[in-house]
């Protein structure tokens, strides 16, 4: 499935957010396609550590976009990040030592764990801002 298409339905409608969004889609794809090529430890181990990269720039982002728009869930939602992040290179170490292989279930785990946050926490955000708009244009 192309970011695009897996995306679409995953779009909340708020243009920066989405941006992001899209970015992280088309790093998890590097990294699900270096999976399916069966690329070396140190080849998935550096596609990870871009992608925990590019959840580090996006929550950062997204942190203070909420801080801007003073959201009351914004510590839970940081705390998820932390813990998201803190997973995330977890996984990396595992896969750099050997405990965890190369597999699809590991590529299905990072997509999965991706869409998670954006439809859950994410969209929670986004539902936030629409309904701050809709009660400033009213």
């Amino acid at each position: 499935m192309q970011p695009t298409e897996r995306g679409d339905y995953l779009m909340l409608s708020v243009p920066q957010m989405d941006h992001e969004h899209l970015e992280l889609f088309a790093r998890e794809d590097e990294f699900s396609a270096a999976v399916d090529a069966e690329a070396s430890r140190a080849e998935l181990e550096m596609r990870l550590t871009q992608l925990i990269e590019g959840f580090q720039k996006h929550f950062d982002s997204e942190e203070s976009l909420m801080r801007t728009n003073s959201f009351p869930g914004l510590e839970l939602h940081i705390d998820e990040h932390r813990k998201l992040l803190g997973q995330m290179s977890g996984l990396r170490d595992d896969l750099s030592s050997g405990v965890v292989n190369r597999c699809y279930a590991l590529a299905q785990f990072v997509r999965l764990w991706t869409e998670h946050h954006m439809t859950g926490a994410d969209t929670n955000f986004a539902r936030f801002l629409h309904h701050g708009k809709a009660r400033q244009d009213h």
